[in-house]
């Protein structure tokens, strides 16, 4: 059997920050946002108009599935994390597990349901 080992208060004092952090970004990093940053690079019409094509072909496709991805982990991590400290605390080592490998399908897929239907509460 494994021991854990865990700082509740810790534990809550990281994921809030994290939580405040990621909700920042939510409210930064947006569609929107980048639309305006390639729109802005249209401004030289003829000149610049080739940059703001290319960048835009790269960027806006695999950059949204980044973006994606990264917001997904972040969110996934504070749910997965807060929910499984919830579960150690209350003695459920099985619950606190099953969290931990929810977190990562979530991040992967970006569907809180899991988290919606089973979860404490956290993230």
């Amino acid at each position: 059997m494994s021991e854990w080992k865990m700082d509740g208060a810790e534990v809550l004092n990281v994921l809030t920050g994290t939580e405040t952090a990621y909700n920042a970004l939510l409210g930064i990093v947006t569609e929107q946002r980048l639309g305006e940053i390639f729109g802005g690079l249209t401004w030289g019409a003829g000149v610049t108009a080739c940059v703001s094509q290319a960048v835009d072909s790269v960027l806006s496709e695999q950059q949204s599935v980044n973006l994606r991805g990264i917001v997904n982990h972040v969110g996934a991590g504070i749910a997965g994390v807060g929910n499984a400290g919830t579960a150690l605390n209350g003695g459920n080592e099985e619950m606190a597990s099953t969290f931990q490998s929810e977190m990562f399908a979530t991040a992967q897929s970006g569907d809180f349901t899991y988290f919606d239907e089973h979860g404490y509460g956290q993230g």
